[in-house]
């Protein structure tokens, strides 16, 4: 990483060389990683320097000393016994270092750190927004399906309905067109009794002896001749459909009793009447 080749550049070569012996391999680590690592073991290592050496500050003459040792290979020059000051003098300077490496990648760590927790900011609302988009495609998925189900059933109970309607229609129409039927066979068979009817009577008129036929039309007590010289009166009578309908039930009715008024008619009569079968044939 760029900050800590920089940071590590400006170490005494000794430092440099110690430090990054401490840090070890790092490649597998991320940048924010790497920062945190290198801090960690300069910390480290200033505490155990520290152990060593109770640090003292050099002065001018000897710093300039111990710096051009640092330039050197190790750090094997610091020995010595603990109270001596020249070990301690180059702790003081060894930690020195070690500190400003620190202090100068603190901001870096702290920038890292920063860039991290926008990145997981970013991240998470890039999850909930693409979790969301889920949920409103899946929201919409559904509407539309329950539409296209509904949909599907309003066609079919439109379609139900229809049938229905065309059954209930058809059988309408048939029962409409038998009762029409029935009404027309009923209408032609009254008909057909009623021309029965008419036929019985004119059999009946036809049949009777013309002295009958003159009693019948003379019945009401009044001669012919009487009949002949009655002052004329015509009446023009217009039957509507209700009288109509009760002239036909009546001529059904009579229809109904012809053949046994005929045989009790004829069975009354024959034996007052002397007319030869010549003459009643000739009266027909």
């Amino acid at each position: 990483m760029h900050e800590i080749n920089l940071q590590l550049n400006q170490l005494p070569y000794a430092i440099r060389a110690d430090l990054t012996a401490h840090v070890g391999d790092t490649s597998g680590f991320t940048p924010i990683q790497r920062v945190a690592h290198h801090r960690a073991v300069a910390n480290n290592l200033i505490a155990y320097k520290r152990s060593l050496y109770e640090p003292l500050a050099p002065s001018d003459e000897m710093a300039g000393v111990i710096a051009d040792m640092l330039q050197g290979t190790n750090l094997s020059f610091i020995n010595g016994p603990a109270h001596q000051p020249f070990p301690r003098w180059a702790t003081h300077e060894i930690i020195k270092y070690l500190q400003v490496f620190m202090n100068n990648l603190a901001p870096v760590q702290t920038r890292l750190e920063q860039e991290a927790h926008q990145r997981a900011v970013q991240a998470a609302q890039e999850a909930a927004r693409i979790a969301a988009q889920r949920q409103a495609e899946e929201a919409e998925r559904r509407r539309i399906q329950e539409e296209a189900a509904r949909l599907q059933a309003q066609r079919e109970a439109e379609a139900a309905a229809r049938l229905a309607a065309e059954q209930a229609a058809r059988l309408l129409a048939t029962q409409q067109a038998e009762a029409a039927a029935r009404a027309l066979a009923q209408r032609k068979a009254e008909e057909a009794a009623l021309e029965e009817a008419r036929m019985a009577l004119a059999l009946v008129k036809a049949s009777m002896p013309q002295s009958a036929q003159t009693t019948a039309e003379t019945s009401d007590g009044t001669s012919e001749h009487s009949a002949e010289h009655r002052p004329a009166r015509e009446i023009l009578v217009i039957p509507g459909p209700a009288a109509m309908a009760e002239i036909d039930r009546a001529t059904l009715a009579l229809k109904h009793s012809i053949d046994a008024a005929v045989a009790q008619y004829a069975s009354a009569t024959s034996p007052y009447l002397n007319t030869s079968p010549a003459l009643a044939a000739t009266a027909r």
